[in-house]
């Protein structure tokens, strides 16, 4: 009885392992974070997300959003595992900012 205590948790843990380094966990993170980013840094410019993809050239996230004035960008997001860090790309986004909003 003991063993099948045991049982659940461990396959828990174990589909939590293969998701998170299948690359779904980490890309759901990349995303909400980068929504809740430009969100909060650059709100007057109502940016959409609309993908996140991994990226082998910079070996990071590369998620990208549409605003209303119908501009794509797209910004790098890392690390690999845990993507709460923007990165290359964000100052296209800061400079359109400060030339239509500020």
């Amino acid at each position: 009885m003991k063993q099948k205590k045991w049982v659940i948790p461990i396959v828990i843990i174990g589909v939590l392992v293969v998701l998170w380094f299948a690359g779904i966990i980490p890309k759901q993170i990349a995303k909400s974070f980068g929504t809740s980013y430009v969100n909060n840094h650059f709100p007057e410019m109502q940016l959409e997300c609309v993908g996140v993809e991994y990226a082998d050239a910079y070996g990071d996230y590369l998620i990208t959003f549409k605003g209303t004035n119908e501009n794509t960008y797209s910004c790098v997001i890392g690390p690999t595992y845990f993507p709460v860090s923007m990165g290359q790309g964000l100052f296209a986004i800061e400079s359109d900012y400060a030339a239509y909003y500020k």
